[in-house]
């Protein structure tokens, strides 16, 4: 996190809080992961996001004994907060946060670099429902258009589909892996 958006945001506490949830908005988190990921107290963690909450920018629920904190999808300024502080983070991190957490995903990477001209490629092999897997791209797409780079194309693949692919010397699967990769989620490599 940098000192600008510790900064504009007055707390370092509730700038470190907005880091973690905003790239993450498919995840929950109570106040005892925050502490240990962010290496804050729970206390300040506890008054931060309890301000986040009664302005609008947080959700939370009760899990359990546990109350979990994400991003609130009906507060009108989500997409430019959360554009800033994936502008922040950059590609690098944003990148893995957006698919950290999601089930199914064996290997995910970026054909193509980043500040690449034409678009870059995210590939996905996994076993994803079609609804969990526009959610990544759309996250994806956030992470990359918040630094001026063209959104993602998206090219799926079931594993065994991709491993066939790889065997058979596919030109696609071979075009994918030949261009800059970027890991995300596991390696970059064919198989």
């Amino acid at each position: 996190m940098s000192e600008a958006l510790a900064e504009l945001f007055s707390s370092r506490v509730r700038a470190a809080v907005l880091a973690h949830l905003l790239p993450r908005p498919h995840l929950g988190f109570g106040l005892t992961d925050l502490s240990r990921l962010l290496g804050l107290p729970v206390s300040s963690l506890q008054h931060e996001c309890y301000k986040l909450v009664r302005i609008g920018v947080l959700g939370d629920a009760r899990h359990g004994a546990a109350r979990h904190y994400r991003p609130n999808p009906a507060f009108p300024l989500l997409a430019p907060l959360t554009a800033l502080v994936v502008r922040d983070l950059g590609p690098a991190r944003a990148l893995p946060a957006a698919a950290e957490g999601v089930a199914g995903i064996e290997r995910a990477f970026l054909a193509g670099g980043v500040g690449a001209a034409a678009s870059p490629t995210l590939v996905v092999v996994g076993t994803l429902e079609v609804e969990v897997l526009d959610a990544l791209h759309a996250r994806a797409s956030t992470a990359l258009t918040a630094h001026g780079d063209p959104p993602p194309e998206l090219a799926f693949f079931p594993p065994s589909e991709w491993g066939a692919r790889v065997a058979a010397g596919n030109p696609l699967v071979r075009a994918l892996l030949a261009a800059p990769g970027t890991p995300i989620v596991g390696n970059v490599g064919a198989v």
